[in-house]
């Protein structure tokens, strides 16, 4: 039955391929080499070139039909050898049956430019010595195929992307609309119960605010019953009591003196803060839900009453006050959504999210017992207000401002005295240079031992920061501040952060993707600066960190620092540093260079990019491979994951963190 099933398989994918071949070849049924490089979209001509001719058995220019299923079958049905000889050919240019050095150094290039990776002409030929050594163990001069044999022996990987078909290169992607076949029921109900047991403080609290929603609302539709109203206006009071429960508990997760202050408090662990922008967000789309259901309710209700529809929206309080209190929600809602905050239109946010002070006025006029609900959280919103206005009123000189590659800015500043913050900490800042009045959030790159000084690094996603990275620019070429006399900045903060416990961790993985390297900059130098000065209440003994960047040139600001830690600690016994170069494609193209970069670690002890002990890893992390180390090597111990960076992925960690027992903690500002 396996044979069968492995002979469908092989009939599908070469039925597939010979479909693929007529759609490049077109009416002229021939594939010539435009159409072929085109089909690969590979970014380098050596590998379109080389597969070409490899593939144009009689050299004619062209490909033709039985020429390519020919190359298909060959290796489709042939074995490890065979397609390994494959890959060993394309590896050699003039089909010598050789590789020499230049050869090894064209290829290395090739999947140099292939990936968008920039080298010197030195460290390109370094990396071709260091792995041309390796290989030609004959010392013969070239790299015989049994030579490249015994690479691929030694490095697994490198064996298996060498051994992935050519084929997969010119198979027809799945189309947009079709789905993929999805997780099973039993898989949905173990992500789910993982994803409990990672956050029980969350799912309780979640599990309390449901059911005191549930209650308020059946609790309201029946006293309206016991009444003698209609459904419609039992569902709209049930709808209203919920709006006033949410109402005043939407301003709690804003209280951010109030929850820095909880988080280091005995019950800090009991609550859900670090989740609390995320629950202020459900607590936004849970009110425009019951929102929008008793506005309905309460439409149909008037219809059928005596009265117009305009009579009872426009002529009494309670609906003029609910269609000023829609419309204005309504806009405040949809200008929260990520496509405008992150869309380039933060302004837009910024300005519509103060309606809610509209709001909460319009609703003290429509809702009789409204004001009984939201007296303390507004009373405790003044309070948090005044408390940053006080605060914020210090202004603090501009000390540095440097434009670093990928877009990233620093920015430093001048800290007065007795400013305190904790390592990992964030704040917000408003620098005048930029804008008078928009404050935007950043996690502290330095740490409380480095004294009079604060510096955060910025990303240019927005109007505002790739505002701050062409000041910056400016700054460095010379040209003076546009603004005169305003070369400083305002912070309102710091605040805490899930960051702040990994002190009190045993052993931790800290994963930040791109700029979200940021608190991990602050947290590891503290480290070492505590342990240096043996400080007793640091329980941390081992930290792992993992950085992913999209280009190379992202490692560069974050780089030195790492290297001046690993110095610092020689024997690794509190430091494991692992960075990916996301942004190259693992495949048959970037195998040798793989290996070459291994090799060249090896013999140098240093990573080619970064300048660390370990090597950059090509392509993205195996998170199911590195979690299951990690709970190897810290077996019956506790671990704790801390991760700063994009949604999507922080799902993924969760789910691999709760598979293996981890606490998994994610930045939220």
């Amino acid at each position: 039955m396996a044979d069968g099933n492995v002979g469908a398989a092989e009939a599908a994918l070469l039925a597939d391929l010979e479909r693929r071949f007529r759609s490049i070849a077109g009416e002229d049924g021939v594939i010539d080499r435009d159409e072929f490089a085109g089909a690969l979209k590979l970014g380098d001509d050596y590998y379109a070139d080389r597969l070409f001719v490899m593939v144009d058995d009689d050299g004619s220019g062209s490909i033709e039909l039985s020429e390519f299923m020919g190359f298909v079958r060959t290796l489709v049905d042939g074995g490890e050898r065979e397609r390994l000889h494959f890959a060993f050919r394309l590896h050699d240019p003039d089909d010598s049956g050789e590789i020499d050095r230049d050869e090894l150094r064209q290829v290395i290039a090739a999947s140099i430019s292939q990936n968008d990776i920039e080298l010197p002409e030195q460290a390109v030929d370094g990396l071709t010595d260091a792995l041309f050594r390796r290989a030609d163990t004959d010392g013969g001069g070239g790299i015989s195929f049994e030579e490249f044999m015994g690479v691929m022996d030694a490095y697994p990987d490198f064996r298996k992307h060498m051994t992935l078909s050519a084929t997969s290169w010119l198979r027809q992607r799945r189309p947009a609309g079709e789905k993929r076949r999805g997780p099973t029921l039993a898989d949905r109900v173990r992500k789910f119960g993982r994803l409990v047991n990672n956050n029980r403080a969350a799912s309780v609290f979640l599990v309390i605010y449901a059911a005191i929603n549930v209650a308020l609302f059946t609790h309201a539709m029946q006293t309206y019953a016991e009444q003698g109203a209609t459904i419609f206006v039992q569902i709209a009071r049930g709808c209203g009591a919920c709006l006033n429960f949410n109402g005043a508990l939407i301003l709690v997760p804003m209280l951010r003196h109030l929850l820095t202050w909880l988080r280091q408090s005995l019950i800090g662990g009991l609550l859900p803060i670090d989740d609390s922008i995320a629950f202020h967000k459900l607590v936004g789309h849970v009110m425009m839900a019951f929102a929008l259901v008793h506005t309905a309710a309460h439409l149909v209700n008037y219809s059928s009453l005596p009265e117009s529809m305009g009579h009872y929206l426009f002529s009494t309080q309670a609906g003029l006050t609910g269609v000023l209190l829609t419309a204005v929600f309504v806009v405040m809602w949809v200008c929260a959504m990520d496509f405008i905050r992150r869309g380039g239109h933060f302004e837009l946010f910024y300005f519509t999210h103060f309606f809610f002070i509209l709001w909460f006025g319009f609703a003290l006029f429509h809702g009789p017992s409204f004001w009984q609900w939201v007296l303390l959280p507004v009373a405790g919103y003044v309070i948090e207000r005044i408390v940053r206005t006080v605060r914020t009123s210090r202004k603090m000189p501009v000390t540095a401002i440097e434009a670093l590659p990928s877009s990233v800015t620093r920015l430093q500043l001048q800290l007065p005295d007795g400013f305190r913050y904790q390592p990992g900490d964030y704040v917000f800042i408003r620098y005048p240079q930029i804008s008078g009045h928009e404050w935007h959030p950043f996690t502290v790159t330095t740490c409380p031992e480095e004294t009079g000084k604060l510096s955060v690094h910025v990303r240019g996603l927005g109007n505002w920061t790739r505002k701050l990275h062409e000041l910056a620019k400016a700054r460095a070429a010379g040209q003076a501040a546009p603004k005169a006399g305003l070369d400083y900045a305002l912070i309102d903060g710091p605040y805490g952060t899930p960051s702040t416990s990994i002190f009190k961790s045993t052993n931790v993985v800290l994963i930040g993707a791109g700029i979200g390297v940021t608190p991990f900059a602050a947290i590891l130098k503290s480290l070492f600066m505590r342990l240096a000065t043996g400080d007793k209440s640091v329980t941390v003994e081992k930290a792992h960190f993992i950085w992913m960047n999209r280009d190379q040139y992202s490692f560069e600001w974050f780089s030195g620092m790492l290297a001046d830690l690993e110095s610092r600690d020689p024997d690794r016994k509190y430091l494991d540093a692992q960075v990916y170069l996301t942004g190259v494609k693992v495949d048959m193209t970037s195998a040798a260079l793989d290996v070459a970069m291994d090799v060249y670690q090896a013999e140098t002890g240093r990573d080619l990019f970064t300048g660390l002990r370990n090597r950059t890893h090509l392509g993205r992390p195996d998170w199911r491979a590195i979690f299951a180390a990690l709970a190897k090597e810290h077996e019956g111990e506790k671990v704790d994951v801390y991760f700063c960076g994009p949604a999507p992925l922080a799902a993924v960690l969760a789910t691999e963190a709760a598979r293996q027992g981890f606490g998994f903690h994610k930045e939220n500002f």
